[in-house]
């Protein structure tokens, strides 16, 4: 189950239906965009650089952007130094109180752009580390790497947006728990990829920190 085509055969034999050919790819589409709002994983991650001229305080974001993990500065010698994320409240906080830095070490998101702090004093490449949502299928995009990864997922979330459909709510219960529980494994897995099987650890920020 590789392929858009041979997932919804699986879904039709799921079903036992053959009335229902055509909402099946209404169906992938809302297990899809369940995804692409649920999963935070690496494996949807891309990378996009950027450039900020001289003061220029607002930078556009990648269009098929969801979320972002890490913005950084890249240096000529190729130095890179993660930005501390401020939300806009505290960002606003810390340009009234006019202790204005002598380099880039904030950011927040600002309507659709990245918003510096301070503006760069000249011109900064910017590495943005975001996660881009997920590739949905159709005739044309016939795979990606989730389902070839985690076909399960798709089928559970299909079928659970099918007994939707159908009013089934038992069978619509069953099938969103084993979704539910297919989305945690894949962002465990993901937790392996970015971290590695060391038990990850909580510090507490210091008492003076903006968060």
């Amino acid at each position: 189950m590789n392929t858009y085509a041979t997932l919804q055969s699986f879904v039709a034999d799921f079903l036992a239906r053959d009335d229902l050919t055509t909402q099946i790819k209404t169906f992938i589409s809302l297990a899809e965009q369940r995804m692409s709002r649920e999963l935070d994983i690496a494996l949807l991650e891309r990378v996009a650089r950027a450039t900020a001229i001289a003061n220029q305080q607002f930078v556009s974001l990648p269009t098929d952007l969801r979320s972002i993990r890490e913005v950084a500065t890249i240096a000529a010698d190729g130095t890179r130094v993660a930005l501390q994320y401020l939300t806009p409240a505290q960002l606003d906080a810390r340009k009234r109180d006019g202790s204005t830095p002598s380099k880039i070490e904030q950011y927040t998101i600002t309507a659709n752009d990245l918003e510096l702090y301070a503006p760069p004093t000249d011109t900064t490449t910017l590495e943005i580390v975001y996660n881009e949502g997920l590739d949905e299928l159709s005739d044309s995009n016939t795979t990606n790497t989730l389902l070839t990864r985690h076909g399960d997922a798709y089928l559970h979330g299909t079928l659970k947006a099918a007994f939707d459909f159908l009013q089934d709510e038992q069978r619509s219960v069953y099938h969103d728990a084993q979704f539910t529980r297919c989305l945690a494994e894949i962002d465990r897995d993901s937790d392996k990829q970015r971290f590695g099987s060391n038990d990850l650890q909580i510090r507490r920020a210091p008492e003076n920190s903006v968060y």
